[in-house]
């Protein structure tokens, strides 16, 4: 008998160990979104190649956005900062450039990303916990000190306040919003469906609010980039490849519709427009899934929203590998695993990448995982070769038919959406059933060991290494607060006031509130006294968390 005949169950002979089973059994057979697979593919149904394919740069663009892809522009090799008080972030911008890090992710602490104060009485911990507390216009000049925002392309991973803030800050410095550079995240409504609920974001003021942003942005301000839909976070909570593509292409719909309403074309906003996406570990599911976007998106803009312009159907991806695949058990591994995505994401061909660092599970990144998680997208683009030519996997028999079932799997789901409404959909949970049930069934895959996770639920490791943790100074944080404290007590107050009254009218009224925004920021108003008056003209508390009332008199 060779040892390739010996039964799985029997010792080695050469090392006198019993096999690991799982180690000579293939644990599943459908993709990691739940898709089932052949053993082996061969000729399907016959493509029509321009139809469905094209060349790369072609429409419907299938095989990438653009002819050479990488030889011709390298993907932007990104890497998320943000911790602490402003000054803080700042340093570790500069680390990560030093790095070699193309382009730079700001990420904002809890309360920023909520339009909540730091001295908020309920939530004085978390403040610069998980991200930066940019609470005020002067925080943001704290933060871009020394950077010129018409050509340093600064990316910030947070949805409400921060475009009018940059707005503001570039207003007080002199700079005309038609020359400010650099991105953000306006998708309102995934806020609703990524966990914040109903309380912090009513689905119906979401989805005006992004149509507001996308609306002012689009008018004034050609050269900042607009990621959404934000698919990343709907991925995370718990959502299919296809689910992704349903939901987010929802999304997108429901805006491009009401800016239609305002006169605002596709052809006037789509080029802006990124998808905002997530990578996850199963390489040929992700690959299908980004051919598949793009050729879903291209139809889209085309047929149903008449674009011109190419720019308009070449979609552009935003890519973060998944932090939800990440594990705290044996947290080393998170390395293939964010490698692994890195390289699905290149041969998906999209436009931006932001790797995860081993260590993301146990806390902030370290600088050092950090600039590990930039040499992992260095050596696959100058030692393995994932640069090399465009669409590499295309003509697979498996990934082209892959492809066309995310595809197929996503217009369905996409059109039971719409059915329903959207914002409807989000209201009554309809769309957070879908995630809970895609939650459920994964959990239920590893207890019973049908999906398998390296270090949590199969080769488990009786030593388990901590990584070192992150820490910066706290004191940073407590004189952020105290200057924070100290400016609401020493601003302006009577030109403050008119500003927010004048925003409460402007809200109240239904019209685009974006400008005055601007202006109460510009007056020192906080995010918290902005974003809670514009709560408080549609109908909703100042305070999502009923602790505080506005210190503002309004009609």
């Amino acid at each position: 008998m060779t040892v390739a005949e010996r039964p799985p169950d029997q010792e080695n002979a050469d090392f006198g160990t019993p096999v690991d089973e799982d180690s000579v059994r293939l644990s599943r057979t459908a993709t990691w979104g739940g898709l089932e697979t052949e053993a082996a593919y061969g000729p399907g149904e016959p493509l029509d190649y321009d139809r469905d394919l094209g060349d790369p740069g072609s429409f419907p663009y299938t095989r990438g956005s653009y002819p050479k892809m990488y030889r011709g522009r390298m993907w932007t090799l990104r890497n998320i900062v943000g911790y602490g008080a402003p000054e803080d972030t700042r340093d570790g911008i500069a680390r990560a450039l030093a790095a070699g890090t193309a382009g730079v992710d700001v990420v904002t602490d809890t309360l920023t990303a909520e339009a909540l104060d730091p001295d908020h009485p309920a939530l004085r911990a978390d403040v610069g916990l998980e991200g930066c507390s940019l609470p005020s216009v002067r925080d943001v000049a704290r933060l871009l000190d020394g950077v010129d925002i018409t050509r340093t392309d600064v990316a910030y991973h947070t949805t409400m306040m921060i475009y009018p803030m940059i707005a503001a800050f570039a207003v007080d410095t002199g700079v005309p919003l038609e020359r400010i550079q650099g991105s953000h995240m306006p998708d309102h409504l995934q806020l609703t469906l990524a966990g914040w609920g109903e309380k912090i974001m009513p689905a119906d003021l979401a989805h005006r609010a992004t149509v507001d942003c996308v609306e002012y942005v689009a008018r004034h301000s050609p050269r900042w980039a607009l990621g959404l839909p934000q698919a990343y976070d709907l991925r995370e909570r718990g959502l299919s490849p296809a689910a992704e593509i349903a939901v987010g292409m929802a999304i997108v719909n429901a805006t491009l519709a009401g800016l239609a309403e305002r006169g605002v074309g596709v052809d006037d906003v789509a080029p802006s427009l990124a998808w905002v996406s997530s990578t996850d570990v199963d390489l040929f599911e992700e690959v299908a899934k980004f051919r598949a976007l793009r050729r879903v998106w291209a139809r889209t803009m085309k047929e149903r929203f008449g674009a011109v312009d190419p720019r308009s159907m070449r979609l552009r991806i935003a890519c973060h590998t998944s932090g939800r695949s990440l594990t705290h058990q044996q947290p080393l591994n998170n390395l293939a695993r964010a490698a692994v995505q890195t390289l699905a994401a290149l041969l998906g061909g999209v436009q931006s990448v932001e790797a995860c660092t081993w260590d993301e599970p146990v806390g902030i990144p370290t600088h050092e995982a950090r600039e590990l998680a930039t040499r992992t997208q260095q050596i696959l683009a100058h030692e393995v070769g994932a640069a090399r030519t465009a669409d590499p996997l295309g003509g697979s028999w498996y990934v082209e038919s892959l492809t066309d079932t995310v595809e197929s799997e996503a217009l369905r789901l996409l059109a039971s959406i719409e059915e329903h409404g959207l914002v409807r959909s989000v209201q009554d949970g309809s769309i957070e059933a879908l995630m809970d049930d895609h939650n459920y069934r994964l959990e239920q895959e590893l207890a019973t060991g049908e999906r398998i996770k390296v270090g949590v639920n199969r080769f488990l490791s009786d030593q388990q290494q901590s990584p070192p943790r992150f820490r910066f100074d706290r004191a940073n944080i407590d004189a952020h607060i105290q200057r924070f404290v100290e400016l609401k007590a020493h601003r302006d107050h009577e030109r403050l006031a008119a500003a927010i009254t004048c925003l409460f009218a402007v809200a109240r009224r239904g019209d685009n509130p974006v400008a005055a925004m601007i202006e109460a920021l510009r007056a020192d108003g906080s995010i918290a006294e902005v974003w809670g008056t514009v709560r408080q003209a549609h109908g909703h508390p100042y305070d999502p968390f009923g602790v505080l009332s506005s210190p503002w008199e309004v009609p």
